[in-house]
């Protein structure tokens, strides 16, 4: 994150602290409304709308402004359950009352007389346009492809632990003003939370300078125990087809550990780290390229032998737990989240002995800038 944004907040943070005690804190969250990105996706979109010769929708200021608010209540939702899981409140605020109200609000009238179309991608660690404009195809295809709509407001808030919460508001008429700011607005926002009452931005710094953060630190457990007994388990089945076992490599083994905590992150099973390369590119990243790597991954599982047993029942995963070709592999756990790494390569980095097994606390640096890594930044020893 830069030294920009982080003074931002700390500074906030001391504001708020310094409130009287006997004041009730506003409920707020801190972050970025970032005006360019959300044009960017905006000009993405009507591209795909002339595609289907379609007049482009004019984005709007008060329709902007009510996005970026409504992205800002869904960081602050986020926040409060620690869960990026945002769909059965898509259509509600904070304060129960649904969204909509928000646009009448910037709009300065009591209530909206016009349909409007609502779209969120909820928590989103992806800064790239492309990822967004590709999801929002898919999932605003409709909407998209209608000539019922001429305006958009688009909104882009970079939470203060570096996930972007993406919202699109679509009115059937032009109804403001279309100078809508650039740049990034560094902000505190007052969530409602009591019918009546409004979100608003209560603070704001303008920068010159990207307050876009490069990661994020994320806290969890380690447990080697559990992932080199997913490496024993491994070999039996190896070995009970006439396969050689593979060499528990200890290099692998953190990068696999890394790959469970990013997925922690991520909050999804995808086979895509929070940078947007590909699981297995990890392992590249380490070592150079390979002859050939593979992952499974997994959550939720209590025991190795219980992911052992769900993988050898799935065909693609039991294929890179039997694949011959394969002579190197790490196993990462952490916090039910499960990661094998295969590779065959010459390389002779050290096997992990059975005397390593332990689990470690730890925070990691997880990066969302393509061809950058992340990074274990504080370690302690549990038992």
């Amino acid at each position: 994150m830069s030294r920009t944004i982080q003074t931002f907040i700390t500074t906030l943070l001391c504001a708020i602290a310094a409130l009287p005690a006997a004041a009730q804190s506003p409920r707020t969250v801190s972050g970025v409304f970032d005006y360019d990105k959300a044009r960017q996706v905006v000009t993405n979109l009507n591209r795909i709308r002339q595609g289907q010769n379609l007049k482009p929708l004019k984005m709007e200021t008060a329709l902007t402004e009510a996005a970026m608010l409504r992205a800002a209540e869904l960081a602050f939702r986020a926040e409060e359950e620690q869960e990026g899981e945002l769909a059965a409140e898509a259509g509600k605020r904070p304060n129960g009352e649904k969204n909509i109200q928000l646009i009448a609000e910037q709009y300065h009238v009591a209530q909206m007389n016009v349909s409007c179309q609502y779209a969120h991608l909820g928590k989103k660690p992806f800064t790239d346009i492309g990822t967004v404009v590709k999801t929002l195809k898919s999932s605003s295809a409709a909407v998209l492809n209608s000539s019922s709509f001429q305006a958009i407001g688009c909104g882009s808030f970079l939470s203060s632990n570096g996930f972007y919460y993406w919202v699109l508001y679509f009115l059937p008429n032009d109804n403001g003003k279309c100078e809508v700011p650039s740049g990034q607005l560094a902000v505190e926002v007052r969530v409602a939370v009591k019918p009546g009452e409004k979100t608003e931005i209560i603070t704001r710094t303008k920068s010159d300078t990207d307050l876009t953060p490069s990661g994020f630190e994320i806290t969890g457990y380690f447990n080697y125990t559990q992932a080199i007994r997913v490496v024993e388990i491994t070999n039996k089945e190896r070995t009970a087809k006439g396969l050689k076992p593979l060499i528990m490599d200890s290099t692998l083994m953190e990068l696999a550990m890394l790959r469970a905590i990013e997925i922690k992150a991520n909050k999804n099973m995808q086979h895509i780290r929070p940078n947007g390369e590909k699981g297995y590119d990890i392992i590249e990243d380490a070592w150079g390229v390979v002859w050939v790597s593979g992952e499974n991954i997994a959550r939720g599982q209590s025991s190795a032998e219980e992911v052992m047993g769900q993988w050898m029942n799935s065909q693609g995963h039991r294929a890179n737990i039997l694949y011959s070709d394969f002579n190197r592999m790490g196993a990462g756990v952490c916090d039910g989240h499960w990661v094998q790494l295969f590779a065959n390569t010459d390389r002779q980095t050290p096997a992990l002995p059975k005397s390593a097994a332990r689990t470690d606390e730890v925070t990691v640096f997880i990066t969302i800038v393509p061809g950058e890594v992340s990074k274990v930044v504080k370690r302690k020893k549990v038992k």
